[in-house]
């Protein structure tokens, strides 16, 4: 994967927004486009394994959807397992998926990437 200086940049500045944060990544078309990960962080899943649950967030958001009409644009979902937290937040043109510790004050990390002055 080759990936644009500004996405990896992107996925730096998410890291350094706390401390708990483990992997920031874009997804585009059902794609990894873009990723960051915090150096000392061991990646919990093996490289097949991963890459199938970049794809799960991608059709768990498709289905999401569905549901626009009647409750409205999907701003973010969370997934809290044992050894990690997931987060998936909406683009307009992708997703920003973000795993952090399982002790991780997600409503915390999720403000402050909403609150970036940047184009996500």
């Amino acid at each position: 994967m080759v990936q644009s200086s500004r996405q990896i940049e992107l996925c730096m500045q998410i890291l350094n927004i706390d401390s708990a944060i483990r992997f920031a990544g874009r997804i585009k078309d059902r794609k990894l486009i873009s990723f960051a990960r915090r150096a000392h962080a061991t990646p919990l899943l093996e490289e097949e394994l991963s890459n199938m649950a970049h794809y799960q967030a991608s059709i768990k958001a498709s289905w999401e959807d569905m549901f626009n009409d009647a409750l409205g644009k999907t701003n973010w979902m969370i997934t809290s397992k044992e050894k990690v937290k997931l987060i998936t937040l909406f683009l307009d043109d992708g997703l920003l998926i973000i795993s952090t510790e399982p002790t991780s004050n997600h409503d915390t990390i999720i403000k402050n990437i909403q609150s970036l002055n940047i184009k996500l």
